[in-house]
């Protein structure tokens, strides 16, 4: 873990004067480079035979005084980044620019002594004007990323020097947020499926590290033959939260006893519900007594399931609301467009300026001209890319040197395509945009923008849809269910909706470019004052947007989250005015903090709630094999997870600012752990991960990082004030970040999104929390014929916690293993009798390893109650399955349902959840199938 402090950092008055020196000198510095008479001789020799102007020698002797300057000011800021940047990343960042800075100042003085050899002489060798040639461009491309790194960095120490006072910063200190830091990574991890017991233990065990779980009293209670049990709640959107509400109401006895109820995604409705129903946090907007009542809430005849029934395409219930929430895509893109690409034109201005005054490569204006590269530069970049070669064969050597020459080899290699792109690029670029002008004139301006927004706006529809193989809903059309014939509702994996998504990403990156091409192009014909202003009113615009709105305040996120709300937040009331019993919805003004409204009333029957998040993270040794997300979960008491660390979620709550604090709710967790779309999706990443973030249709959060939460305190407490704090808002880097994939655990935020990109099911988080009984309900809708969530789950708890789960035939619960007797034999049964399963019930044995802290001989019972068809099920049902063929496998994405699919789902949970019950006080061999249902527990009469 990096360090939280650093002993070199001075004191803020001290910091400010550094950090303003750094900045002074860098500026004066590479102003007078950029201005002096040399330019005309570093790129206007080439081919000259004659002696050099006149005053060549004099400002050549002159030059020493700007690289001692620049060069101050570089090694200045590049020390004031090394203060306020901590990370890994940033630490590169900093080693980088101080390479470039020893090449920029080694490649001015051998410029400068070159310079200083050829005057006088009557006939200077065109070797050397090449050399000076040569050295200039090194010179020019490492001041450019020195710079931006050096200056980035004393504007920071200056920021906090003054926004970081003394006050604040005892205050900080004084209050310790309660943390368990992620564990240091171990030299084996990230563990692989061959994994022996030696390799995998360190990371099984720091796998097992969750705040208040007690390995020794598990251990007790098993030997007591008692249990610790827990209930998962697989996602899948509406469908598999009807089925929660259905398999809860049979599970009734068991969920008031289970320790933990872990709900992923669509689960997280249900859960949420029930959770949201049975808080004493808060009163309700109508006079009256809450009822709260563990044993009978959202049981078959209760108001607040008529409630949810009422509610179920919570999405959009009207054409109306289809169109506002379409409208919030169509918003949330021009937003994130205007963020994303108002920058290329400010580059762009800032790039024909410095080419004119300093032309590494000539660009030209005419379109029939192509850019030529000097050949002094072409041997600048060569040169860079040897030296890096050489350091590259050399690092094989002896391991003393190994390290230091693969860090130099990988810097030079950096330098080299810095300085490629400012001599090939860059004039490509300009000269396509002004040979792409010339031929379309103004066409391209209008018609291409507007183009690509409305084909960006349809193809981030596509891709959500494509997610999930959307339904587009029944409110649009009726085409995709047909009462007749039976075809299915769910949409293929369509290669046009693929196609489209391919197109518009590529198609945003080249008008980007083209963009970037044309502002370069219009700053070169223009004068220096109109270019700078329109440079600095785009960025306004920018730095408006960006920097004072809220990034996730502009996805869909807050939407999904409402709508949510509506729909399944309620709370039980008799009213005082006719002793009616009613389901009263929470007001959308009232914040539903998760360390007091994910509490259920005290002396009440019911488990922990916990919401299965997942952290994505890139680039990391912390995911598992073949992921690019760990876990990351939200409760009452404590969020994050063993890799990026825990927080007492009552003490994030008083850390974060009031738009933290909105997503750090019942309500936010419901929505972060079933944002099912986002920019980045851990094992379900995909090609259009960057369409999602450019179009602002995106459901995920950036939430607070715990182990960041540690660190900055430790920082506090240590009086290291130029460490940083969390931000108070998701700003413009976050929206970059989620554009190009860079997602770090050194991070402040975290992007959360869907419990499903790491686990789908949520049984891994009860196996983490040592749970010996666990009933799993699975509506994730595998495609046949294997059980492939559950599967994936079985797989990473072997990897991740070292976990042997024994199943007990689970080829039964495959569809199509019932055989065809009886229905098969009806006409079109055939059809209805392949999706047949033996038995929906999947059981197995837990084997905990010894890193578990259960010692080796700690078992535990797996019961998975999957949302398949089977022969006992009722007449009405099975009717309801021959004529509807998508049943029991809606999309995910078709969030519109009506009461025939809200009934049929939530019936089907209830007899998965009879057999579920069943099953677990049976041994294997001796499980019937049976459909009889448990009677329910009677609401409370009105």
């Amino acid at each position: 873990m990096p360090s939280s402090a650093r002993a070199d950092v001075p004191s803020r008055r001290a910091a400010a004067a550094f950090a303003l020196t750094a900045m002074t000198l860098t500026g004066l510095g590479c102003w007078l480079v950029g201005t002096s008479a040399l330019v005309t001789v570093e790129f206007g020799a080439e081919g000259r035979t004659g002696p050099l102007p006149q005053g060549t020698a004099t400002a050549a002797a002159w030059g020493f005084a700007p690289a001692a300057c620049y060069g101050a000011g570089l090694w200045l800021g590049t020390a004031a980044a090394r203060w306020v940047w901590r990370t890994p990343a940033a630490g590169r960042a900093v080693r980088l620019a101080r390479t470039a800075t020893v090449v920029a100042i080694a490649a001015h003085f051998a410029q400068t002594l070159t310079l200083l050899a050829a005057t006088g002489s009557h006939q200077v060798a065109p070797w050397s004007l090449e050399l000076v040639t040569a050295t200039a461009v090194l010179k020019y491309g490492a001041l450019l990323p020195a710079a931006v790194v050096a200056v980035s960095g004393a504007a920071v120490l200056l920021w906090r020097s003054a926004t970081h006072p003394g006050p604040e910063l005892a205050r900080r200190a004084a209050h310790q947020p309660r943390t368990v830091p992620p564990s240091p990574l171990a030299e084996t991890d990230p563990p692989s499926a061959t994994d022996s017991p030696t390799t995998g233990a360190a990371r099984w065990r720091n796998a097992y590290t969750v705040p208040g779980v007690r390995p020794d009293l598990v251990r007790q209670r098993w030997a007591r033959g008692e249990h610790t049990t827990g209930i998962c709640l697989s996602g899948g959107g509406i469908r598999a939260a009807c089925v929660a509400l259905g398999a809860l109401q049979s599970l009734r006895a068991q969920l008031l006893d289970a320790r933990y109820l872990v709900s992923v995604s669509g689960g997280g409705y249900t859960a949420g519900a029930l959770q949201q129903a049975l808080t004493d946090a808060g009163r309700p907007g109508v006079a009256g007594t809450v009822v709260r009542d563990p044993a009978s809430a959202f049981t078959e005849g209760s108001a607040e399931l008529h409630h949810i029934r009422r509610n179920s395409s919570y999405l959009a219930n009207t054409p109306g609301e289809l169109l506002g929430a379409l409208g919030r895509v169509g918003r949330g893109l021009l937003l994130s467009l205007t963020v994303l690409f108002g920058p290329a034109v400010v580059l762009g201005v800032l790039a024909g300026l410095l080419y004119a005054r300093v032309p590494v490569t000539a660009l030209r204006l005419d379109p029939l001209s192509l850019p030529v590269p000097r050949a002094g530069a072409v041997a600048a970049v060569a040169a860079l890319a040897a030296a890096a070669f050489l350091l590259a064969l050399f690092s094989h050597g002896e391991e003393a040197r190994r390290g230091r020459s693969a860090r130099y080899a990988a810097e030079l290699t950096a330098l080299a395509v810095v300085v490629s792109v400012l001599v090939f690029v860059v004039p490509l670029l300009v000269w396509g945009s002004a040979w792409l002008l010339d031929h379309t004139g103004s066409a391209v301006d209008v018609g291409g923008s507007v183009g690509a927004v409305l084909l960006t706006y349809l193809a981030a529809v596509a891709a959500m849809s494509w997610r999930h193989r959307a339904v587009l809903g029944r409110q649009l059309s009726g085409l995709l269910r047909r009462r007749k014939g039976g075809v299915p509702a769910a949409l293929p994996n369509g290669l046009t909706q693929r196609l489209l998504v391919v197109v518009t990403t590529g198609l945003l990156a080249v008008l980007w470019l083209l963009m970037f091409g044309g502002a370069a192009t219009a700053s070169l014909a223009a004068d220096d004052s109109s270019a700078l202003v329109s440079a600095a009113a785009v960025a306004a615009a920018v730095l408006l947007l960006g920097g004072v709105f809220d990034v996730t305040s502009l996805s869909l996120h807050p939407f999904y989250r409402r709508r949510l709300a509506r729909a399944f937040a309620v709370r039980v009331v008799r009213r005082h005015v006719d002793d009616q019993v009613v389901a009263v919805p929470y007001d959308p003004a009232e914040r539903t903090g998760l360390s007091a409204y994910g509490k259920v009333t005290p002396n009440l029957r019911f488990p922990e709630v916990i919401f299965a998040a997942s952290a994505n993270l890139k680039g990391q040794s912390r995911t598992p094999p073949g992921l690019g997300a760990v876990s990351y979960t939200m409760s009452a008491e404590w969020t994050g997870g063993p890799d990026v660390g825990w927080v007492r979620t009552c003490d994030l709550e008083r850390v974060v600012t009031g738009r933290f604090r909105r997503d750090l709710t019942v309500q936010g967790a419901v929505a972060v752990s079933g944002a099912a779309f986002a920019s980045a999706m851990g094992r379900a990443s995909r090609w259009f991960q960057v369409l999602l973030a450019v179009s602002g249709a995106r459901l995920g959060a950036w939430l607070p990082n715990p182990g960041f939460v540690c660190r900055s305190w430790q920082a506090a407490a240590r009086g290291d004030w130029a460490h940083a704090w969390l931000p108070r808002a998701r700003r413009l880097p976050y929206l970059l970040r989620e554009v190009f994939g860079v997602h770090s655990h050194e991070d402040r935020l975290l992007h959360v999104t869907d419990g499903g990109h790491y686990d789908n099911l949520g049984l891994v988080e009860l196996l983490r929390r040592r749970c010996t009984r666990i009933y799993c309900v699975d509506a994730s809708n595998d495609t046949p014929p294997t059980a492939t969530t559950l599967a994936q789950a079985l797989t990473l708890a072997a990897q991740e916690l070292g976990v042997r789960v024994e199943l007990d035939e689970p080829w039964r619960a495959e569809p199509g293993s019932a055989g065809g007797d009886g229905i098969g034999s009806i006409a079109g049964g055939s059809a209805l009798a392949a999706r047949l399963a033996a038995n929906p019930v999947i059981t197995g044995t837990i084997h905990y390893p010894p890193e578990s802290g259960l010692g080796g001989n700690v078992t535990g019972r797996l019961v998975v109650a999957r949302a398949v068809l089977w022969p006992e099920l009722p007449y009405p049902l099975l009717s309801y399955a021959a004529q509807h063929p998508e049943f029991p496998h809606d999309s995910t994405g078709d969030q519109w349902f009506d009461h025939g699919q809200f009934s049929a789902y939530t019936e089907l949970g209830r007899h998965i959840g009879a057999l579920a019950g069943q099953a677990m006080s049976q041994r294997p061999e001796d499980t019937a199938v049976t459909t009889e249902v448990p009677p329910q527990q009677p609401s409370p009469a009105p």
